[in-house]
């Protein structure tokens, strides 16, 4: 979203040696930008499209587009990956705006699905991407969950950096191994049923076959629901970062009931148990759905502008490396009795790629397919700019694009979620510790105030003093006064990665116009309560009457 300011400026009495003042009105003119992929049967990107070609829509009701951007492998300093050449030439001598936007690549690893082998074997086509599809500005980061989120490497434009931490990684041990034996643990324990109870003359009734399943999705559900938490909490810290990003998301275990096959497995041997002939897996299964699972990632996802390309890395199996997807056109969803899940225990992926406006990649070990569609999709699209009206809050839009043209696949983000300034502020404070703001309007700087101090519960306070240049700052006049406001936002990141809540204060400022000459800076002191394992922390202040807003953040270094 972009937003248009209209200051009207009323100077205040000049003082001696001082920079103006002024009072600062601000209206808001928003954007909105929807980026739009537009493929053919082939899937190759399709160019030469105008502004009256697409209908727009927000909350089922047509909006007029107001700006219009088409993006070709011609404006970017990259070639096209091989075999996406446009279906339609651009026009001749047409010059086009470039989009200056920085590109973020965020590589999430779930290595406690992901098996050390199907791990590594992505590791080169990934390698390949990064070489081929950054470009200056560009930034990568990777993270992975095992269980624990860990941040491998922080956003670096530096691709040599990204490929050595791949290299790091390569050969070491995962959780994935251990879960698949958990899964195999309770297919034995329900397939020795029979047996034991035949020790004792008896058939086992199916509900101790269940209750067998059950005690295996009560431990893989709490095991996803804290890798979906992960998932959110990278997305959610990734809002404010500006650009357009986009996250491949490597898993084999992301589905609305991830103890299916528990219970599926029940169903092959039913006929050895009393009950066995009306036993339903789905209905036996039913008190561990999550049906909202695709759509609460996609929302995190699309509030944090994020486009996801979810890969389920095991491909075919790791025993069938030959064996690969080549259609161009959508991923192909093959059904094997090799395959290591089921498309429908994969469908979550393809949900949360369709809303956020990306692709998924499942049942095929063509992983380059999957890079070369990020690529494609990087250099090769249409961005649609339409104004929107009422008051900036917090609240979703659903969006919709439609091609007036036939035979051509649209992909787009499903909706907006239109932020107020303060959820904004809080999203760029914690954005700020991954990825440091450049944008520094109001000059704010920070540092160690003095040597931390303990405090109770193996905690030390840091003091840290903030400034702010008094000229940067929006003073109204108030008899012989000025006052002000700012409200100042400060977050940490663990060594986990993982960010804080946002904490937001506000501040008032009264002094005497006559001694603004004298004030330099407005300066702020915290003591920071903070423990060990705390890395970075952020801060952010914005003048709340004209919202020019400031960042700063430093690590944290104790002992």
């Amino acid at each position: 979203m972009r937003t248009l300011a209209v200051l009207f400026l009323a100077a205040l009495p000049a003082f001696p040696q001082q920079q103006p003042t002024f009072f600062s009105e601000t209206i808001e003119v928003r954007i909105i930008n929807v980026d739009v992929v537009v493929t053919d049967r082939q899937g190759h990107p399709v160019s030469g499209l105008k502004q009256e070609d697409f209908d727009l829509s927000e909350n089922g009701k047509p909006v007029t587009i107001s700006n219009f951007l088409e993006m070709t492998p011609a404006d970017s300093p990259e070639p096209p990956p091989a075999g996406t050449a446009a279906a339609t030439p651009a026009a001749a001598n047409t010059p086009r705006p470039p989009d200056t936007r920085a590109r973020n690549v965020v590589v999430f690893l779930d290595t406690t699905t992901i098996h050390p082998f199907t791990r590594d074997r992505i590791f080169k086509p990934l390698e390949k991407f990064l070489r081929r599809a950054t470009r200056t500005g560009d930034h990568v980061m990777i993270v992975s969950w095992n269980p624990g989120l860990k941040v491998e490497l922080p956003f670096t434009n530096d691709v040599a950096t990204a490929t050595k931490t791949l290299d790091k990684l390569t050969g070491t041990t995962t959780q994935a191994i251990f879960s698949q034996r958990d899964l195999e643990s309770a297919k034995q324990r329900i397939r020795d049923l029979p047996a034991d109870y035949k020790i004792m003359g008896s058939i086992p009734p199916i509900s101790a076959a269940v209750a067998e399943a059950d005690q295996y999705a009560n431990m893989v559900t709490h095991e996803q629901a804290q890798r979906v938490e992960a998932i959110k909490s990278v997305m959610a810290s990734l809002r404010g970062i500006g650009g357009r990003t986009a996250m491949v998301l490597f898993t084999d275990q992301l589905a609305t009931n991830p103890a299916m096959p528990a219970y599926d497995f029940i169903y092959r041997i039913r006929d050895q148990f009393t009950g066995g002939e009306s036993y339903v897996p789905a209905t036996a299964a039913s008190r561990f759905n999550d049906s909202s699972l695709a759509s609460r990632i996609a929302d995190i996802a699309n509030s944090s502008g994020i486009t996801v390309y979810p890969v389920s890395a095991s491909g075919l199996g790791v025993d069938l490396p030959s064996i690969s997807a080549e259609n161009r056109g959508e991923y192909a969803a093959l059904t094997t009795a090799d395959a290591t899940h089921s498309e429908d225990q994969l469908m979550a992926l393809h949900e949360i790629a369709a809303e956020t406006g990306g692709m998924a990649l499942t049942q095929s070990n063509n992983f380059d397919l999957a890079f070369n569609t990020l690529t494609q999709d990087m250099i090769s699209y249409y961005s649609l700019g339409y104004h929107t009206e009422g008051e900036r809050k917090d609240a979703v839009r659903s969006i919709s694009v439609r091609l007036k043209k036939k035979g051509y696949t649209v992909r787009s983000r499903a909706s907006f979620i239109e932020r107020s300034l303060t959820t904004e502020m809080q999203d760029a404070v914690a954005a700020n510790l991954l990825y440091p703001i450049a944008k520094n309007d109001l000059n704010v700087s920070m540092a160690k105030g003095g040597d931390a101090a303990p405090s109770p519960e193996q905690h030390v306070v840091m003091p840290v003093v903030i400034r702010i240049p008094t000229a940067s700052l929006t003073l109204i006049p108030d008899g012989t006064d000025l006052i002000g406001q700012f409200s100042s936002y400060t977050a940490f990141m663990r060594r986990d990665g993982r960010v804080s809540e946002v904490k937001r204060t506000q501040h008032q400022l009264r002094f005497p116009a006559d001694s603004l000459k004298r004030r330099k800076e407005i300066t702020v002191k915290y003591d920071l309560t903070i423990d060990d394992k705390t890395d970075g922390v952020s801060v952010g202040i914005m003048d709340d009457t004209s919202h020019v807003t400031g960042f700063a953040s430093m690590p944290i270094t104790q002992g």
